[in-house]
C-alpha cells in the first residue's frame, strides 16, 4: 500500500503501456455490455475504468483511488481483493489488469470475485508470467536469478520514489497454473491471451506467443 501511495502521482508517466492498453480496451468492448455493472479491481489511476459506462473501481491505495476518481468521475473504493466489501452477486463483470493479482493470495481472490459475480458473470484479468521471455533474455547473465524466480514463483519490485527505496513482493504464474486454479474454483475459461506491450500484441495476443508473454490474460465465466 505504501509503495502504491508513493507511486500514484508518477504512475501514468512511468507506465505508458500503449500496446497493452489497446488490447485490453478491445477485450473490454468485446466482452462487456453497455448495461453491465463492472468492478475494476486494482483500478490504479483509472485507465480501464474510464472506458466503462457503469463501473466501480477498487484499489488498495488511497492515492491511486483519488486520481482514478478525478479522472473518471466514477466511485472508487479503497479495499483488498481478498475481502471485497460488496454483497454476493453484485456485478455483471469483474476486471483486473496489470499487476493487482500478483500481490495477493490468488485463490482467495478468485473465491471473492466469484462470490460478487452474478450467475454467468464475466471475469477478465491478467497476471505476470513466470516464463516472460523479455525478462529472461534481460537476465541471461544471471541464470541463478532466472532459476530462482521460476522455481519459487516469487520476486521483488524495487523502486526509488522521491529518494526513498521501496520493495514490493510479487508473484508469477504460468498459463497452465492459472488454468488449473480457475478450474478448481469452478470458473469456465472462454479464452486466454498474452501481452508484452509490444506492437505485435494486437496481432499475436491469442497466439502461442502468450505462453512467453510478459502478462498472461484470461476471459472466464462464473
Amino acid at each position: 500500500m505504501k509503495y502504491y501511495n508513493a507511486l500514484a502521482k508518477y504512475y501514468d508517466s512511468l507506465y505508458k503501456l500503449k500496446y497493452m492498453r489497446e488490447v485490453e480496451k478491445k477485450i473490454i468492448f468485446k466482452e462487456i455490455k453497455e448495461n453491465y455493472l463492472v468492478l475494476d479491481i486494482g483500478c490504479g489511476t483509472g485507465e480501464q475504468l474510464k472506458y466503462i459506462k457503469n463501473g466501480i473501481g477498487l484499489d488498495i491505495s488511497i492515492e491511486m483511488a483519488k486520481i482514478a476518481y478525478k479522472k473518471t468521475n466514477k466511485p472508487v473504493v479503497v479495499g483488498n481483493v481478498e475481502h471485497l466489501p460488496f454483497k454476493n452477486k453484485s456485478f455483471d463483470a469483474v476486471i483486473s489488469f496489470f499487476g493487482a493479482l500478483n500481490h495477493c493470495n490468488i485463490r482467495r481472490a478468485f473465491r471473492e470475485i466469484r462470490r460478487v459475480l452474478k450467475d454467468d458473470g464475466i471475469f477478465i484479468f491478467t497476471v505476470a508470467n513466470v516464463y516472460d521471455i523479455k525478462w529472461i533474455l534481460k537476465n541471461l547473465k544471471n541464470p541463478k536469478k532466472i532459476k530462482k524466480s521460476i522455481i519459487k514463483r516469487k520476486g521483488e519490485i524495487v523502486k526509488y520514489i522521491d529518494n526513498k527505496k521501496y520493495k514490493v513482493k510479487t508473484k508469477f504464474y504460468s498459463l497452465e497454473e492459472i488454468k488449473r486454479l480457475l478450474n478448481e474454483e469452478n470458473f469456465k475459461i472462454k479464452y486466454t491471451f498474452g501481452l508484452s506491450n509490444l506492437p505485435t500484441d494486437k496481432f499475436l495476443y491469442k497466439s502461442p506467443f502468450k505462453y512467453i508473454s510478459t502478462y498472461i490474460g484470461f476471459v472466464v465465466e462464473k
